[in-house]
């Protein structure tokens, strides 16, 4: 098979693992996901990146705050920052 349709395959099999992440309820502490910011985590108001969310049992998600971040944590969040701007 060429790469091509690996690369489609993955890309598909991501979209639907995101979607099931979602709409199914977090179990455990939060799974990433790329959502619009409100600024949480040093990430620009308005971008689309990924976050910690949750989901509740009705299928609302939220982003889930408070989580220490140690600096290469940072240094990799203002990387990602600064590339998607």
């Amino acid at each position: 098979m060429s790469s091509f349709i690996f690369s489609a395959a993955s890309a598909a099999n991501a979209v639907v693992d995101t979607v099931r992440d979602l709409i199914t309820p977090t179990r455990g502490d939060f799974h990433s996901v790329c959502v619009l910011s409100k600024g949480e985590y040093g990430t620009p108001a308005g971008l689309i990146t990924s976050l910690p969310i949750k989901v509740d049992a009705v299928g609302k998600w939220r982003v889930v705050e408070g989580i220490k971040l140690n600096d290469y944590a940072k240094a990799q969040i203002q990387a990602s920052n600064d590339e998607l701007l």
